[in-house]
């Protein structure tokens, strides 16, 4: 009844995607646990108070985990719909932390969030389903 799409999907795609989970993962569990040595850099986020779990520091966490969550299971079950469909979440989320960032002038994260983003987008255009 579900329409169980498994193609074959370039292997750089999923060793991209495999590897930004990682990270994701990494970081955000570097964030659960010592907040002020992931995000000490980030001016605004200490004046505001904003490191706490309970604030934005704690949503922006959970998004993270679930991206690498939803991200994992994508790729293990090599499902080209779902894979694509994990890209454009990345490709949206990406693209927002590139204006995000360049609003506030981060322009590190600025730059690693667009080359993020047109990596996204250009395996997002590799995958036929």
């Amino acid at each position: 009844m579900t329409n169980h799409v498994t193609i074959s999907i370039p292997r750089w795609i999923k060793i991209y995607l495999w590897i930004t989970a990682f990270i994701t993962i990494s970081a955000s569990l570097a964030g659960y646990f010592k907040p002020d040595a992931l995000l000490k850099t980030w001016e605004a986020l200490l004046a505001a108070g904003a490191l706490s779990l309970a604030g934005p520091l704690g949503l922006f966490l959970s998004r993270n985990v679930a991206t690498a969550v939803v991200t994992a299971f994508a790729l293990v079950k090599n499902n080209s719909s779902m894979i694509k469909l994990v890209l454009l979440l990345r490709i949206v989320s990406d693209g927002l932390d590139l204006i995000n960032n360049l609003i506030a002038g981060n322009m590190p994260v600025a730059i690693m969030g667009g080359v993020m983003c047109l990596i996204e987008i250009f395996a997002f255009s590799k995958i036929k389903s």
